[in-house]
């Protein structure tokens, strides 16, 4: 009764506002929206523009579909919020007890992905510079299996909360800052450019100030993130994913239907050389072309699927390694079939508004010049806009607007695709400060690693409290303690991050494409942290300074880049023709440039240190560190004496700690690295291993 009470309230808090707000400014958007015409940047010919556009005021179903999207989001924080014993532990709230299971870990991956910059960013980016951009989804089929296969493995079976602890056991705690102080700044960077991405649409439909949409958003996002923890992150986001594909397929038919069929789509944009799928120019400076799509989105994706906190995160909370493959792999074809629609729609755009691009001037085209150029069809106007990106909601609002709650649907979509990003980055921000600055800075060598203070607390499968029969009551008591403080503390960083991230989204509305920022701030910071990492699992020789020197330079490559393309741009957000060649790379090669940097200036510089410090060259490398096909044969007895043939055993797992303790006695100081400091912090959750003991003896693995 408490939480229906709750609920109702949070439903009247959230819905009261928006309609009254919305009410109000729907009063001006009646009117015609004037902006100043800015051209196609790469547009071949004129168009015409229709200078009184009038966008269609929302009706009483569009604010119910809307308001009933945002209340949803805030009811399902607010019951994992209350639900049980609530979000009291941090592997509660970080990590769900790893106990979710793969469908709604694929669908919260697929959903923070597929934000609003792609259901704007996307069509727009196909209306303007043809079908080519949509070639990225190739990508993924070289991305999703790499980070099933490389990556996930490793970092499921070192027990980890945090990504960037593998960089603290691999190289050093130096490399383990660097890398959160990277990914904090890639995430708060991203977010911004996220939360802005709807507010400029949502401004040019409805006259709904930008700010208004900002603060209405990352506050939402941010009161039921901090509520909730990741469980509610990954339940909200399957409820916005089923939002967000619901409303781009019924805008994807009706926008067939209303230009004439898919068949006069198809031929309009073939016959205007927008289907230009296979552009094979090597020439990195051209903003789109074949390889650049397929090679530079592959590093891309990586950056967000295999490295990144937002998304490893959440392919840990999966109760086994197999879930979380799976995960994985029904991220491919989710992804797909949303970036398919979204590119189709913007086919129908550049056919719906471009039927007319041979007339002349509007203002001196007679209406039998007009229906004679368009070959007898009726002509219709592009709409005045200030960035192409708001294009789709003039189609939206002007064509399908009269109908009852079409709009509703869409901007609920807009937000279902924001709020899905913005929460799961939070989230992950947390986490990270959490695991790798707070609990630094608290004095300990390392972090625990889930829910236990000293390696000896820890969760069972049902997530109740379990300790070890050595563990003091009063020991056990302080930790208990410590760990309800750090969840609280968990939820504050929650909330500032929440602020921050409101902050940097008036900055990133100053700025150019949607798809262009996203994919600079992923391939500028999220490059070297892929070269890292890939480094570390991929080239058994490397070393700390090798790491150290090569995401330096990766990271100064990329600023480089970056900097220098957004100080040589004119009025429409180019890089200008006589700018320095290295400035006017494509914003596709970005992470590609600088996770290559990071990897071979790290392979150079490990080997010159291997050669001039003898140690170097007899230090042995964890296997588990090592992407999976690279440890060696029967390496479970090289380092317990004891035979085992099982390659999947966990660092966590009590079956290997009983070999390891079974084996040699008298272990050196490689083989108690290995053990990662056994008494302390490397022993996960005693229920979730359990689990994947069992999964491995039946033979699941």
């Amino acid at each position: 009764m408490q939480l229906f009470s709750r609920g109702i309230f949070v439903v009247f808090v959230i819905a009261v506002p928006v309609v009254i707000f919305f009410s109000r400014v729907d009063k001006s958007a009646s009117k015609p929206v004037q902006h100043p015409v800015l051209s196609r940047e790469q547009g071949a010919s004129a168009r015409m523009t229709e200078p009184d556009a009038e966008v269609n005021p929302f009706t009483w179903l569009d604010y119910v579909i809307f308001s009933a999207m945002l209340a949803v989001s805030a009811l399902t924080g607010l019951y994992h919020a209350c639900a049980g014993e609530g979000q009291k532990s941090t592997a509660k709230f970080l990590m769900a007890d790893r106990s979710m299971m793969s469908i709604p870990v694929a669908i919260s991956v697929i959903a923070s992905y597929l934000s609003a910059i792609t259901i704007l960013g996307v069509p727009s980016e196909v209306f303007v510079y043809g079908i080519q951009y949509w070639m990225v989804v190739w990508s993924f089929f070289i991305a999703i299996p790499v980070t099933a296969l490389v990556f996930i493995p490793v970092f499921h079976g070192l027990g980890l909360t945090s990504a960037y602890d593998y960089l603290h056991k691999r190289f050093s705690p130096l490399m383990r800052s660097i890398g959160a102080l990277f990914f904090i700044l890639q995430t708060l960077l991203y977010i911004g450019v996220v939360l802005n991405a709807p507010a400029l649409a949502l401004q040019a439909a409805t006259n709904f100030p930008v700010y208004a949409t900002i603060l209405l958003l990352g506050a939402l996002c941010t009161v039921y993130t901090a509520m909730g923890g990741i469980k509610a992150v990954i339940w909200t986001d399957v409820f916005q994913f089923i939002v967000l594909f619901g409303s781009l397929l019924t805008i994807t038919i009706m926008g067939i239907v209303q230009t004439g069929g898919m068949s006069h789509i198809w031929d309009y944009n073939n016959q205007r050389g927008h289907l230009n799928f296979f552009n094979f120019s090597p020439d990195p400076t051209q903003r789109l072309t074949f390889w650049g799509t397929i090679i530079g989105g592959n590093f891309n994706t990586l950056t967000i699927w295999a490295v990144s906190q937002t998304s490893v995160q959440r392919f840990l909370t999966a109760k086994n390694l197999k879930e979380a493959k799976k995960s994985v792999w029904f991220g491919l074809p989710g992804t797909v079939i949303v970036l398919t629609l979204v590119g189709l729609i913007g086919l129908v755009l550049f056919a719906y508004y471009n039927n007319c691009a041979t007339l002349v001037n509007p203002a001196n085209a007679t209406a039998a010049t007009a229906l004679l150029n368009c070959n007898g069809s009726t002509p219709h106007y592009t709409p005045h806009y200030q960035s192409s990106d708001q294009i789709l909601v003039y189609f939206v609002s002007l064509e399908f607007g009269k109908i009852p709650g079409i709009q509703g649907l869409f901007v609920a979509c807009l937000f279902a695709g924001t709020l899905s990003t913005v929460s799961s980055g939070l989230n992950a921000l947390a986490a990270v400060t959490l695991m790798d600055v707070v609990r630094i800075w608290r004095g300990r060598s390392k972090p625990r690693t889930d829910s236990d203070a000293s390696g000896e607390i820890s969760t069972n499968a049902s997530g109740s409290t379990v300790t070890s029969a050595s563990t003091p009551s009063s020991s056990v008591a302080v930790n208990q303690a410590q760990d309800r403080c750090d969840t609280i503390i968990s939820k504050l960083l929650t909330a500032g991050f929440g602020v921050a991230s409101i902050g940097l989204a008036f900055v990133a509305s100053k700025l150019g494409s949607l798809v262009k920022m996203a994919n600079t701030v992923l391939g500028g910071v999220g490059g070297p942290l892929l070269g890292v990492f890939s480094l570390g699992m991929l080239y058994r020789r490397a070393n700390t300074g090798g790491a150290l020197i090569g995401i330096l330079v990766g990271f100064y490559l990329s600023m480089w880049i970056t900097i220098g393309a957004a100080t040589h741009q004119d009025e429409n957000h180019n890089v200008k023709e006589d700018a320095f060649a290295l400035y006017r790379i494509s914003f596709m090669w970005y992470s590609m440039f600088s996770s290559m940097a990071t990897f071979i200036v790290g392979v150079i510089v490990s080997e010159i240190i291997r050669c001039s410090i003898p140690d170097e060259r007899y230090k042995r490398v964890d296997p588990l560190l090592l992407a999976t096909f690279l440890r060696p044969k029967g390496w479970h007895k090289s380092y317990s004496g004891t035979e085992s043939n099982n390659p999947d055993l966990q660092i966590g797992d009590p079956v290997f700690q009983s070999l390891l303790a079974s084996g040699n006695q008298s272990m050196d100081q490689e083989n108690e690295s290995l053990m990662g400091d056994i008494e302390g912090n490397d022993i996960h959750e005693l229920g979730s291993v359990q689990n994947e003991v069992t999964d491995m003896r039946n033979g699941q693995y």
